[in-house]
C-alpha cells in the first residue's frame, strides 16, 4: 500500500486511517447512524456521491478507484459480472506470442462455422469475429467456487481485487461478528503482507479490541470514544 488513506465525515471528529500497518475499526452503536454510514460508504464505494472524504497526502480521491466493499458477508460472490469483466481484460491481455495463433486459428474456425451455417437457412446473416471475452463468456469461464471456510473465501476476494483492480484497501461490514479473533488475524495478517489497508465498520463493540486495531466507537448518545489509538 502506499501512503494512508484518510476518511473523514461530517459527524467525525477523528478521521479514519487506512493503512497496513493497523486494521481501522468503526463502531457504531447507534442503529440510525450505523445504517446512514454503512449506506453512505457503500454508494461511495460504487462510484456514486456520499458525505465521506477520501483524501491521500492532502488530495482527495476517488474510493471506488482504490478500494472494494462487502456489506453482507452472506452473500457476496467473486464471479460477479465486474468483477469477471476484470477477469476477462486480464485474460485478453495475455493472448500474445504463440497464444495468439491459437486464437487466430481458433477465430478463423468459427468464421468458417458461421459462414456454413449461413446456408442452413433460406434468409441472410450477419456476425462480428468473436473476440477473446467472447469465448470466455461462452465457456463459462470463472472463479472455482471452492472453500472450505469464510476465511479462505475473503482471502480469495482480497488476492483477486488486488490481482484484478490494484486494490489498496477493502471495508468490511460486521466482519468481527462472525469470525473469531484468530479467524480476523490470518486475515489482518495476510492483508498486512500484501501491503493493503483494512476498515471494519460494526455495529456493536463485541468483544476487546485486537492490539492491531484502531477503534473509534460512536455511542448510542453519539458520544465518540478512541480505542488502541495512543499505544505506542
Amino acid at each position: 500500500m502506499k501512503s494512508d488513506i484518510q476518511i473523514a465525515h461530517v459527524h467525525l471528529e477523528t478521521p479514519l486511517v487506512i493503512s497496513s500497518e493497523h486494521v481501522q475499526l468503526l463502531i457504531v452503536e447507534n442503529p440510525s447512524e450505523f445504517f446512514s454510514f454503512v449506506s453512505d460508504m457503500d454508494r461511495q464505494m460504487c462510484g456514486e456521491e456520499g458525505v465521506f472524504s477520501f483524501s491521500r497526502d492532502g488530495e482527495i480521491i476517488a474510493p471506488s478507484k482504490y478500494g472494494a466493499m462487502i456489506s453482507d458477508v452472506f452473500h457476496f460472490d467473486l464471479n460477479d459480472k465486474k468483477i469477471l469483466n476484470l477477469l476477462y481484460k486480464q485474460l485478453e491481455a495475455g493472448t500474445f506470442g504463440e497464444k495468439v495463433t491459437f486464437f487466430n486459428e481458433l477465430n478463423a474456425k468459427a468464421v468458417t462455422l458461421f459462414e456454413e451455417l449461413s446456408f442452413c437457412v433460406p434468409f441472410s446473416l450477419e456476425y462480428n469475429e468473436p473476440q477473446p471475452s467472447d469465448y470466455f463468456k461462452a465457456a463459462g469461464v470463472k472463479f472455482a467456487m471452492e472453500y472450505s471456510s469464510l476465511e479462505e473465501k475473503i482471502v480469495c476476494y482480497i488476492n483477486a481485487l488486488i490481482e484484478l483492480k490494484k486494490c489498496e484497501f477493502f471495508v468490511f461490514v460486521n466482519l468481527k461478528s462472525v469470525l473469531c479473533d484468530e479467524k480476523l488475524m490470518q486475515i489482518y495478517e495476510h492483508c498486512a503482507v500484501e501491503q493493503v489497508g483494512l476498515l471494519l465498520i460494526e455495529s456493536s463493540k463485541s468483544r476487546a479490541i485486537l492490539p492491531n486495531e484502531k477503534a473509534i466507537i460512536i455511542t448510542e448518545d453519539l458520544c465518540e470514544i478512541l480505542e488502541n489509538y495512543f499505544q505506542t
